[in-house]
């Protein structure tokens, strides 16, 4: 039995499938590359590679330059390169921005600034953060702790005796024995001279002169001596601590007011200092180092002087330091000989952009530690490693380090300690650990669902909060996915997707993660299951451009030896660098009707990175021997003075000189010589081919003054074997059985200037159908300017289905647009399907 047959390509916007055919959707190709996908104008050329400026035309950049961008507001975008020592910075004109290293320069050192170098973005800065450095903390300490004590009298009694016990090495050297002085005070039966001892101020002035205070009245029943504290024998009844020599010979003392302080004179810690005051030391008591009670401070004091106050008994973390800073004022403040914090040298560096057209890079003054010690305010967990990435996350930077997610505090991004640590503040930094069964070092992170997505080599975690607010207390990280991650890939975020690399052999997967409503869980497709072997190892890069629903991943070839820009002897010759990688989406009520992967390949172009500004991608590349600027617009434009596109790469616009005499136009190319350099007239579309007559000067033939010039590149479609179809539960099922014998295929076309349809048969020669625009007797098709039509081009193939190869090539500067195709063949089988 047999029949003619005939089906349709209703579109070609699903780029290529590495699928056997049999499993191709009929939208699919083989083989792609420098076709766009577009959903609306079918398949059409890709952009143009256009050309903005040279950065550097003595050397080139080398693929371990860490590229980075900058997008403060339409007022300030730029392109960055961190390369081994040094950074450069360039507007979108491909202008050099003045970048003054201040200090630092140190840290910039790295034998791979690509992989070494992690980013991230806040206002003015671009905070850099070196892999290879491991972060240290701040060798310089606060002050060690001065020996001092205080005698604090806060209450008097009638007929309590005020004793103050004082030991010091030297003291027991010297005279054998320690001091005690001793006031008793009056019974207070006599009101006219006991009175003035109910003043506490009064009695810690007799204390410290004696019988000599101004206070001392002999009148009353008090009495006076200082003893030793071996005997008790009196030494004297008349002198006190400020005035008795065998206390002033090793300490020194003042009085203020109700209070008396004290420190050795040799600052030797071996004394001792006990009080009594007939009242368990609720009357009188001596602070020496600690108090468990702040409210016990005394209310004059020396000028910083530090004391510890306790928390419960063996709860070290409860304890704080204050210093006295006038009367009645303690505030908390460091422990004394304690780290003051970081080691800014290790940590993080800074590029600000100081809104004058100038960078400043230097190191960052990362704020000190301002209360409690190493235990109380301890070292954020990243001192002693090395941190593997930088992140932003609800107005606070955040390092990741080890299995550690570290936040400074709340809108304060140099501070990563406690402001107190009396009480836990939600303003106060956070660090926390991924949960886990196994180790997971945190790597990347990407913002995603109204949270912070964070990745290990081989899980995904999640920053949640047990309450409304990521705090200290309530922030926690939970395992929501175990995918593997390739972490030299910073995973890239585009509505309600994130997208992420993994390692696949010699290839590279693409995983689009997503928030299942239904289950509330995490997944991961991946999106280059139909193309495994599409891109390649070494990708470095994913780039998200949501105005034009693209994803772009960017590979290397191997590293580069280099390590800062160096002067090329040859051009340069990339592998894998020369190439996009394409996929194309586009969603339609929530439901995805287009997933299109292509290749876009840019001859002699080594790309070094890439960003996206709008419908912009703005690429950093090496080419030649130099390092150039250029620009895609995933728009696909057609020129608004000719009505159609232009496509050329390194395209740009020149003006030229036109000598009548010669009738010869004469221009200059901007980045010189070109090989296969062509010109088109901006007025009418027409190419000629230029001549390169020495140097970077061109001419042409006729006066065409106003001109883009630009390299043609080839575009390819190979279409995928085709087979007869039928509907099944699944959709459309392809027919191996039968024979299907293809005659021809219409390929239909809108405002096209030209391509050709190579068939190549099994075992027979190559025929070619050209379509070049021109139809006789339709307006359009004049002499002298480039002929755009639409229509339908008939390609004879005359073949088996498998037996032949079909290629959709251009390489003119024309454009392309193929909206569908027809099928027609003869298909006979010998059977009949039930």
């Amino acid at each position: 039995m047999g029949s003619v047959v005939s089906q349709s390509i209703p579109n070609f916007l699903n780029g290529i499938s590495q699928q056997t055919p049999t499993q191709r959707s009929v939208n699919q190709a083989e083989e792609q590359i420098n076709f766009q996908n577009n959903i609306v104008e079918g398949l059409t050329k890709r952009p143009s590679l256009e050309y903005i400026a040279t950065l550097d035309a003595s050397n080139v950049f080398p693929n371990t330059t860490k590229f980075w961008s900058i997008q403060r507001d339409e007022d300030n975008q730029y392109i960055v390169a961190f390369y081994n020592g040094g950074v450069k910075v360039y507007d979108l004109l491909g202008n050099e921005k003045t970048v003054t290293i201040s200090s630092g320069s140190s840290y910039l050192t790295s034998t791979n600034p690509r992989r070494d170098f992690k980013l991230v973005n806040i206002a003015d800065y671009t905070f850099i953060a070196n892999k290879s450095v491991t972060v240290a903390a701040d060798s310089t300490t606060s002050a060690a702790k001065n020996e001092e004590f205080y005698i604090n009298v806060v209450t008097t009694n009638y007929g309590r005796e005020y004793t103050v016990e004082l030991t010091h090495p030297d003291m027991t050297t010297d005279l054998g024995y320690g001091l005690k002085v001793a006031l008793q005070l009056p019974t207070g039966s006599n009101a006219t001279h006991d009175a003035a001892y109910r003043d506490t101020a009064h009695v810690a002035d007799i204390l410290m002169y004696g019988t000599s205070s101004a206070y001392w009245d002999g009148s009353s029943s008090a009495a006076f001596k200082v003893v030793r504290t071996d005997t008790g024998a009196t030494l004297t009844s008349t002198q006190g601590l400020g005035t008795y020599s065998g206390f002033t010979n090793y300490f020194d003392f003042q009085l203020m007011n109700s209070v008396i302080y004290g420190e050795p004179t040799d600052n030797d810690s071996n004394y001792t200092i006990e009080t009594g005051d007939g009242s368990g030391n609720s009357g009188m008591y001596a602070i020496r180092d600690e108090i468990s009670d702040f409210t016990k401070l005394p209310y004059h004091g020396v000028a910083d002087t530090k004391i510890k106050i306790t928390g419960d008994e063996g709860d070290t973390l409860s304890d704080y330091w204050v210093k006295f800073e006038t009367d009645g004022v303690w505030k908390e403040t460091i422990a004394p000989d304690t780290s003051l914090g970081l080691d800014n040298s290790t940590m993080p560096h800074a590029l600000i952009n100081n809104n004058d057209g100038t960078f400043t890079f230097q190191e960052i003054d990362w704020t000190d530690r301002t209360c409690g010690d190493s235990d109380s305010n301890a070292d954020p967990t990243f001192v002693g490693k090395k941190i593997q990435n930088l992140t932003f996350y609800k107005n606070r930077l955040g390092v990741l380090s080890g299995e550690n997610l570290i936040f400074t505090e709340n809108a304060s991004f140099f501070n990563f300690f406690s402001s107190t640590v009396t009480q836990v503040l939600d303003t106060d930094p956070i660090d926390i650990s991924a949960s886990g069964t196994q180790v997971n070092t945190l790597k990347n992170s990407v913002s995603f669902n109204e949270t912070l997505l964070l990745f290990s080599d081989t899980a995904q975690y999640k920053l949640n909060s047990t309450g409304e607010a990521i705090t200290p207390t309530t922030a926690i990280l939970n395992e929501v996915s175990s995918f593997e991650h390739d972490d030299n890939v910073r995973p890239v975020s585009a509505g309600k997707f994130a997208y992420f690399a993994q390692s696949r052999n010699n290839n590279t997967a693409i995983r689009e993660y997503f928030a299942d409503d239904d289950t509330l869980t995490n997944d991961g497709l991946d999106i280059t299951v139909s193309v495994s072997n599409l891109i390649p190892t070494n990708v470095y890069q994913l780039i998200s451009n949501t105005t034009e629903d693209t994803l772009i991943a960017l590979a290397a070839d191997s590293t580069d030896t280099q390590t800062a820009p160096y002067a090329a002897g040859s051009a340069v010759d990339p592998t894998y660098a020369n190439t996009m990688y394409i996929y194309k989406y586009f969603f339609d009520r929530g439901e995805k009707v287009q997933t299109a992967w292509s290749k876009w390949t840019f001859t002699g172009v080594k790309i070094l990175g890439a960003m996206t500004v709008d419908s912009f991608v703005y690429a950093l590349v090496a080419e030649n021997t130099d390092t150039k600027l250029v620009k895609l617009d995933l728009r696909n434009l057609k020129d608004q003075t000719i009505g159609f596109g232009i496509y050329l790469d390194l395209k740009t616009s020149v003006t030229g000189t036109y000598d009548s005499g010669t009738d010869l136009t004469t221009f200059t190319s901007p980045y010189g010589a070109k090989t296969g350099l062509i010109a088109i007239d901006t007025a009418n579309g027409n190419n000629y081919s230029a001549t390169n007559t020495s140097g970077s000067t061109y001419t042409i033939e006729g006066d065409h003054t106003s001109l883009y010039i630009g390299v043609p590149f080839e575009s390819t479609y190979r279409l995928s074997p085709q087979y007869i179809r039928e509907s099944s539960g699944r959709g459309l099922v392809a027919i191996t059985s039968g024979r299907y014998q293809i005659r021809n295929i219409r390929f239909n076309y809108e405002n096209s200037g030209f391509f050709q349809v190579e068939v190549t048969p099994t075992g027979r020669d190559k025929s070619t159908t050209i379509m070049n625009g021109y139809i006789i007797g339709t307006a359009t098709s004049k002499v002298g300017i480039p002929a755009i039509n639409s229509g339908t081009l008939l390609v004879p193939v005359i073949a088996r289905n498998t037996d032949f190869t079909l290629d959709i090539k251009s390489s003119s500067h024309l454009p392309v647009y193929i909206a569908s195709a027809e099928i027609e063949g003869y298909y006979h089988t010998r059977s009949r399907r039930i």
